[in-house]
């Protein structure tokens, strides 16, 4: 409606006030609403995610003792869907920093 008025060259200062109170007050427009929301599909948000973004490396000790191993190291990369696990006696950095050197590192070819 406000485009035919300023369209067809008419001088309005409070054109767009009076449309909005015009369909605040019709019965008829408030009883059809925003139908054109009605067959939307809800929207979900598109996580971009790189490589080794979500990734976790956790030590596990409920098993039983297999020699001197103590320990398992997990190693997840969520993105990949990719496990790794080693046994190893101490649950330390250096371990860690071993593991990585040994089995994560050839991702990256170093």
């Amino acid at each position: 409606m406000a485009a035919k008025v300023l369209q067809s060259g008419y001088f309005w200062p409070t054109l767009f006030k009076d449309l909005r109170n015009f369909v605040v007050n019709c019965d008829r427009c408030q009883r059809t609403g925003n139908m054109f929301h009605l067959d939307e599909m809800p929207q979900q948000p598109i996580l971009e995610i790189e490589l080794f973004n979500v990734w976790g490396i956790d030590f596990m000790r409920l098993f039983p003792q297999s020699g001197e191993y103590l320990y398992i190291l997990l190693d997840v990369d969520y993105v990949l869907k990719c496990v790794e696990a080693i046994s190893c006696t101490k649950n330390d950095v250096i371990t860690i920093r071993n593991f990585s050197k040994e089995h994560l590192l050839e991702f990256w070819d170093t």
